[in-house]
């Protein structure tokens, strides 16, 4: 019904060829068993903790017998967010001959073994007024898998928010084919739902005559157009000023194929981005020593992104040390339980995670010093004191 309004209409498709991740470091695993129920792997993951959970039950272990190790990892970009089967048949084959055994993916099987971004299909269509004002959108995606599987990208979730409107309708089929598995893959759902909707809106501004930057602040979303809540935060206006101003969009010409530099066509273009902030549970564990050192331990993994330096930063800021006297440690099953690296969630999980707990240690050794007779803080206000270089000092 809200079709029936709209004196602009049109309807789009937008065909996502497959993407494939192919990060630098391959998919790799060591297998060793210690035991006949008790396995140590070291796997290229994100998430050590799903890789321990999908081992253990497919070995039919207690979790705490199946230990997962990754200190590092050279990247991922989502393709070692799942267990895939390079990993199981590396375990069975250290079970099955009784020796460690080590399996790393050629850079061909990257291509066949490890997932990819769907090939996907997305149709809007668009009504709108006659100086483009949206009053309907209707998004339909269809992506393809493997035929066990019914992974696909949530892309109608960017499409809703990103602009007001006020009738949204979204659907979304999956094909079955003979391809492998599709996966998450750099801002799954995000980034082919951005495409799709930044084209549509390239397509309504030119259609009605109306530059690109105005049609998007026309139609942009105050609060989020779902839930009608406000935005923790949002910075696009000021993102188009600013970007129109240093890239010279005054200077734009708006007919296509009319900017040259000398025989070379020059295209002016610009798009909307942006990502969700994800939260998960985080845990950390924070002792700290005698010498004026403290560890810092947490079962998360560093893509090589910079979590070790990052939580190692944030733990000597949090018990006031220098962070030379830090040793952050993570990447091991053993270690307090934090949900997978990916997303952009791990840096600002663990780091709350261990906030808190440095926050408590801080706590526990200023009650242990103002109520000790033998301290110079003796009866000191809590309040008072603070920790500076490995100290415990009056403010």
């Amino acid at each position: 019904a809200a079709f029936a309004s709209a004196l602009i209409q049109f309807t789009a498709t937008y065909h996502h060829a497959i993407n494939h991740h192919n990060p630098m470091e391959p998919g790799a695993t060591t297998a060793h068993w210690e035991a006949a129920d008790r396995v140590t792997v070291y796997d290229a993951t994100q998430g050590i903790t799903w890789t321990q959970q999908a081992l253990s039950a497919m070995l039919g272990l207690p979790a705490d017998q199946v230990r997962v190790v990754n200190k590092y990892l050279g990247g991922g970009f989502g393709c070692k967010g799942s267990t895939w089967p390079h990993t199981i048949l590396t375990v069975q084959a250290a079970k099955a001959v009784g020796r460690p055994v080590k399996l790393a993916l050629t850079r061909p099987q990257q291509f066949t073994g490890m997932g990819h971004r769907e090939d996907q299909e997305q149709t809007l269509r668009v009504g709108a007024t006659q100086e483009g004002k949206l009053l309907a959108l209707l998004h339909e995606k269809t992506s393809t898998t493997s035929p066990f599987d019914n992974y696909a990208e949530t892309n109608s979730k960017i499409v809703d928010m990103l602009y007001a409107c006020p009738a949204f309708e979204a659907s979304a089929k999956i094909a079955k084919a003979n391809v492998m598995t599709s996966t998450f893959m750099r801002a799954p759902g995000e980034a082919p739902g951005s495409f799709a909707i930044e084209c549509a809106m390239d397509d309504l501004a030119y259609r009605v005559g109306v530059d690109p930057i105005q049609i998007r602040l026309l139609n942009y979303a105050d609060k989020d157009p779902g839930t009608g809540k406000p935005w923790s935060s949002k910075s696009l206006k000021e993102c188009y000023a600013r970007g129109a101003e240093l890239f010279g969009w005054s200077k734009r010409n708006p007919k296509n194929g009319q900017t040259r530099e000398g025989k070379i066509l020059v295209g002016y273009g610009m798009a909307s981005a942006t990502y969700p902030v994800h939260s998960g549970q985080g845990n950390a564990r924070v002792r700290l020593y005698a010498d004026g050192h403290a560890v810092v331990q947490a079962g998360a993994t560093d893509l090589g992104t910079g979590t070790y330096t990052i939580i190692t930063q944030v733990a000597a800021d949090s018990l006031g040390l220098d962070p030379k006297n830090v040793r952050f440690e993570l990447g091991d099953t053993n270690l307090p339980t934090t949900q997978w690296s990916g997303g952009s969630t791990a840096a600002g999980r663990v780091s709350s995670s261990v906030y808190l707990a440095a926050q408590e240690v801080w706590q526990k050794l200023i009650k242990v010093a103002v109520g000790d007779k033998k301290s110079p803080l003796y009866k000191a206000k809590t309040a008072d004191v603070v920790m500076d270089k490995g100290r415990l000092q009056l403010k």
